[in-house]
């Protein structure tokens, strides 16, 4: 990858104004190697500027007013320091012994800087940015023209029969539509001048017959065109979708929503138009082009070389328009996917906004993201008036050019009316190609970026996926935590030193307050994300070496807040069955306390949940969370907050249908409400990541901890609710 190309992907999600000041404050041949925009100043306050790394130095600019904050050499310093502290980091830059603060920013700013950190840990290391990691990231996850048009074209290889005969069709219509100007000389030198009646009645056949086989042609091109767009768009979509429920949570935790549907929806059918129709019409537009070309030289050289005006204009404004559309279509998708992901979340969550009577800010925050929307379809605009309407122009003044100069030829008798006329038809028929590979620049350009982002997507491999030697067995319910540390970022880690043991079925409680590490365990437990050091094992294999399908498919995992799909009951039950066993789906609804509750719905278990299951109060949607968990029989059962959120009577009907199910599973209560927890066999207290506390609910009651204090505020609050009531 290019120089050019490794800037233009960095500076591509900063603003314009952003852009330009950086490009100022670079040294003739020096490289950026990482970009990074901050949010506070040294003192904490807040501040927006403009972290760059280069292959020389290290600049903190203002991102107003693009004054130097901050300027260092690279090989004056010996080592670079990431400091975590509460709230907020900072990069520290060691330069003979002394500490320079290089920049504080907010935890939501830790992604970019950790990037910058490593580069700058790379060239302290190899003092050469062509070793860099980084820019070996760019190389192989970059958005390359080329590989994504190899990509795009490897779509094609399966189905060569429709694409084969859809641009032979295509040749042989553009061949017919060459025949008609020809025949029109015929009719103004040979038919018109000397009455030839039989022969107009034959030409007038032939051109019929002509316009017939168009016709039929045309109709056997679509289809055989559109029966290959349909297959492409599918096969894209089918292995897009399959790959991004491949990819790990860390993916979606960077990645929104809306950006990941607009590439599955909208890319994709940018792309299909390439392939199917974009792809032929070039072709076919070039070869007319040679074609037409051919015809008019011999035809009358001398008007040839006038008909030619605008193809230097082509040759010398193609490419720069080119190199411009690529920034400006890049910058419209992505204001246009930050609208997309605005809707994806406000729609699902239109009961939260209604609540808080945000109608009229929503509408102002999708008003706000559609201005930027339309100010960067403006740009594509003003970027087209630059270009297309003098080429216009240039063909148009070029025609007159050899209306003219034919004009004369005629009147000296050096060519015939009819040569004029079709040398003229034939002209505007070149200049039909030309116009048609101009305008073919944005929409193939469109294509090209949308490819790029889709292979973007395509090119993330799972960070968590199954190693090569990885198990399958019958899992028993044996849990280990062995010195586990882990960060959603790894320089902020959420979980310290994690030492814990579960034998098989026993029942665990773990509470602590918000924040502590409690959830964070279960997804480690389910390998949504892998431990930083440390590991876990089940009975007695790391995790890491187990099948994710076995792994998954042995835990049963009841949320908080549960999600449920806008479907039946049935099919929310069944969801993790490969078939429906009905006799399976009553067991789990009994055992889950459910079955009664669904009977009485309108259509039993074809009754439909709604989005989200809003059609449910929160307990029925637990309940059935519930059934959707242990139906398939795990051995392992994870109840995350499961009755936080619902009312007392609800509450126990959630625990008897716990009694009911944890029996002969390793159960993991994680619980707000310590009431639900004095049966387990043993309680594990958290607190800021760590384990602070082990012991039965007596125990840990006669420790006099931080449980017991967590208990005696429960128990005085339901003593004053008691006292109110």
């Amino acid at each position: 990858m290019g120089d050019d190309e490794t800037r233009r992907i960095l500076l591509e999600k900063l603003s314009e104004k952003e852009r330009t000041l950086v490009e100022k404050s670079l040294k003739p041949g020096e490289r950026v190697l990482s970009v990074a925009k901050g949010d506070l100043g040294e003192d904490g306050s807040f501040s927006t500027y403009l972290f760059i790394v280069t292959n020389e130095r290290v600049l903190k600019i203002d991102a107003e007013y693009g004054n130097k904050i901050v300027e260092l050499e690279i090989k004056k310093a010996t080592q670079v320091v990431f400091n975590d502290y509460l709230g907020n980091s900072e990069l520290i830059l060691i330069v003979d012994g002394k500490e320079f603060s290089l920049a504080r920013f907010s935890r939501d700013k830790v992604g970019e800087f950790r990037h910058a950190y490593g580069v700058i840990n790379a060239l302290l290391q190899y003092k050469d940015p062509e070793e860099i990691e980084f820019k070996l990231y760019l190389e192989n996850n970059g958005k390359s023209k080329r590989s994504a048009i190899i990509w795009l074209m490897s779509y094609l290889k399966p189905h060569w029969y429709l694409v084969l005969t859809g641009l032979t069709l295509s040749v042989v219509i553009t061949g017919l539509n060459l025949v008609p100007p020809s025949l029109l000389r015929t009719l103004i030198d040979q038919i018109a001048a000397q009455k030839q009646e039989a022969t107009l009645l034959n030409l007038t056949i032939l051109l019929i017959t002509i316009y017939a086989l168009n016709t039929l042609l045309g109709i056997l091109q679509n289809y055989s065109l559109s029966l290959l767009s349909q297959k492409l768009v599918y096969e894209m979509r089918r292995d897009l979708y399959s790959h991004v429920q491949e990819l790990s949570m860390s993916f979606y935790d960077k990645m929104s929503t809306g950006r990941v549907i607009s590439r599955i929806t909208d890319d994709i059918g940018r792309v299909q138009w390439f392939l199917v129709w974009g792809i032929p019409s070039l072709i076919i537009n070039v070869l007319s082009i040679i074609g037409i070309g051919i015809i008019i030289f011999t035809m009358d050289y001398r008007l040839s070389l006038f008909a030619l005006l605008p193809l230097p204009l082509i040759m010398l404004g193609l490419p720069r328009f080119r190199s411009k559309a690529r920034l400006v279509y890049h910058k419209a998708w992505r204001k246009w996917a930050d609208v997309s992901s605005l809707l994806v979340d406000t729609i699902p969550g239109i009961s939260v906004v209604k609540s808080f009577a945000r109608e009229k800010g929503e509408v102002n925050r999708f008003t706000e993201r559609m201005n930027e929307v339309v100010r960067a379809n403006l740009d594509i605009t003003r970027l087209h008036l630059g270009f297309f309407p003098i080429l216009g122009f240039v063909s148009s003044a070029g025609a007159a050019i050899v209306w003219y100069v034919g004009g004369l030829h005629v009147i000296s008798g050096d060519i015939s009316p009819g040569t004029l006329v079709a040398f003229v038809s034939y002209m505007w028929m070149f200049y039909g190609p030309i116009q048609t590979v101009t305008n073919l620049a944005e929409p193939l350009q469109q294509a090209i970026t949308s490819g790029e982002r889709i292979l973007e997507i395509l090119r993330i491999d799972p960070a968590v996926k199954d190693a090569p030697d990885a198990k399958d067995f019958e899992i028993m319910g044996d849990i280990k935590f062995e010195n586990v540390t882990f960060g959603y970022e790894p320089f902020i880690p959420v979980l310290k030193n994690i030492n814990l043991e579960i034998r098989k079925g026993e029942m665990v409680g773990i509470v602590g307050q918000s924040g502590s590490g409690k959830t964070t365990l279960t997804k480690l437990l389910l390998r949504f994300y892998d431990v930083n050091e440390g590991r876990i094992l089940i009975d007695g294999v790391d995790i890491r070496r187990i099948k994710l399908e076995r792994l998954r498919k042995s835990i049963g995992i009841v949320a908080q807040d549960p999600f449920l799909f806008d479907n039946s009951v049935l099919f929310n039950i069944t969801y993790g069955l490969e078939k429906v066993d009905l006799k399976k789906v009553i067991a789990a609804a009994k055992a889950a306390n459910i079955h009664e509750t669904v009977m009485n719905l309108p259509l039993a278990y074809d009754s439909p949940v709604g989005e989200r299951g809003s059609r449910l109060s929160g307990g029925e949607r637990q309940r059935i969370a519930i059934a959707r968990a242990i139906i398939l029989e795990p051995k392992i059962l994870i109840m995350d907050e499961a009755t936080s959120s619902v009312d007392t009577l609800a509450e126990r009907q959630i625990q008897q249908a716990l009694d009911n199910i944890s029996k002969e599973r390793t159960t993991i209560v994680i619980a707000h409400r310590l009431s639900t927890l004095q049966r387990a066999n043993k309680i594990v207290v958290m607190d800021k990541g760590r384990i602070v506390e082990i012991g039965t609910h007596d125990e840990l009651l006669r420790l006099n901890g931080l449980y017991a204090k967590i208990y005696r505020a429960q128990f005085t609050e339901g003593e004053k609710q008691v006292a109110v009531a």
